[in-house]
């Protein structure tokens, strides 16, 4: 069968990541990778999670169908634990809260709520790839929105709502992916006000919120927002517990909630009960508290020999970065160094592998001289020894 000339539009807007082949390079023997953006396997709470499995198997319903919108008291669970971390405005329940399989689930439910072919999203510019790649295959159009140290620009904001149609502006305020910069309380107030007057809402996909290493970082959309109709919040236990469970949520307005259930029948019924069951326990206990701190405590160390390595190696050859905050990631610029031929050149023949900036902005040719470099999975002798491999292929590349 000629299976391309039956494929639907969707289909065909499907494309490959260079991620994915970045991390195919990084998997071979003797690589050592700053390609991937999620955390480290000795950082997962095995233990707690085996206990959780166990504890959860003790009741035979968790092997059944789930409730579509999830469990009820990790929703619950959710729900105060935002309240008192400032995330919302006040404990409102778990009524608003959606389990997703973490947050890509959640911008495919948003993407088929509200977007179709030809609508206008703003992005921040860089902006995670993934998420583009989930709303352009819905056929949306990208508007991008600067970045200065504060976050996003009004007035680029303003304007970009004054002369498009726009569905939503999506934003990654704390620790962004790949830019590692976090968006004030200040600026996120003024831009509420922007998109208020538009009636645009904001997705503000929040996954590395509590990976700060200095201090905690500033009040969320969600919490600042009048009745909060105007905000969509994306969360995630992929960064803080494991990937592997995948279970994230969504804060959502009513009127939103209640169709994103309806859909959410309409993909895998819901996630699976054993899995958020599993989370409740690891949530709950005493420990995790120490979990938490042991995490910001040992990413920090390494986010610390990536900054020093950075610093004496990769400088002095003309890379330009900004030591983050919290997050995973340190993100660069090297300017008249294309990105895409020296993340091939060094994980090929250096054993480095780092991800090219190309692939983080809606037009491409404005990310040809920056990349990414992740430093949450790797230990700090092999931090600064990658470092040195990339710059050995920067001055074979120049």
């Amino acid at each position: 069968m000629y299976w391309e000339s039956l494929f639907n539009h969707r289909a065909l807007r499907l494309q490959p990541s260079i991620i994915q082949e970045m991390m195919a390079f990084a998997s071979r023997p003797g690589v050592i990778s700053f390609a991937a953006g999620q955390p480290s396997e000795d950082l997962y709470p095995t233990e707690a999670i085996a206990e959780g499995l166990k504890f959860s198997l003790s009741e035979p319903f968790v092997l059944a169908y789930p409730n579509t919108a999830g469990d009820t008291s990790l929703r619950e669970w959710i729900s105060v634990w935002m309240a008192k971390e400032g995330l919302s405005s006040g404990e409102k329940g778990g009524k608003n809260i959606l389990l997703t399989t973490g947050s890509q689930q959640g911008l495919n439910i948003l993407s088929q709520l509200f977007l179709q072919e030809g609508d206008g999203v703003i992005v921040e510019n860089p902006s995670y790839p993934e998420a583009m790649l989930t709303f352009a295959k819905e056929g949306a159009r990208f508007f991008p929105v600067s970045l200065d140290e504060e976050g996003p620009i009004p007035e680029e904001l303003e304007t970009l709502l004054s002369q498009e149609k726009i569905r939503f502006f999506y934003t990654i305020p704390t620790f962004q992916n790949p830019s590692g910069r976090s968006t004030s309380a200040a600026r996120k107030k003024i831009i509420l006000e922007v998109l208020k007057r538009h009636n645009v809402f904001v997705v503000e996909d929040d996954p590395y919120r509590q990976l700060w290493f200095d201090e905690e970082p500033a009040c969320t959309y969600l919490s600042m927002a009048e009745k909060e109709n105007h905000v969509v919040y994306l969360g995630s236990f992929s960064k803080i517990i494991a990937p592997g469970l995948r279970c994230g949520w969504m804060v959502l307005p009513p009127e939103v909630m209640e169709k994103a259930v309806y859909l959410r029948l309409t993909l895998e019924l819901g996630v699976s009960a054993l899995l958020q069951k599993t989370v409740l326990y690891v949530v709950s206990q005493e420990k995790f508290l120490h979990h938490m701190r042991r995490i910001r405590a040992v990413y920090a160390q390494r986010r610390h020999a990536m900054a020093s390595a950075v610093e004496e190696y990769l400088n002095p050859l003309g890379f330009k970065s900004v030591v983050p905050k919290g997050g995973f990631f340190f993100w660069g610029e090297l300017p008249g160094v294309n990105g895409v031929d020296l993340s091939y050149l060094a994980a090929a023949k250096h054993k480095v592998a780092v991800i090219p900036g190309e692939i983080f902005f809606s037009k491409p040719e404005e990310g040809r001289f920056w990349m990414r470099l992740s430093f949450a999975k790797v230990g700090e002798e092999k931090i600064i020894d990658g470092v040195k491999r990339l710059s050995c292929a920067i001055q074979e590349f120049i």
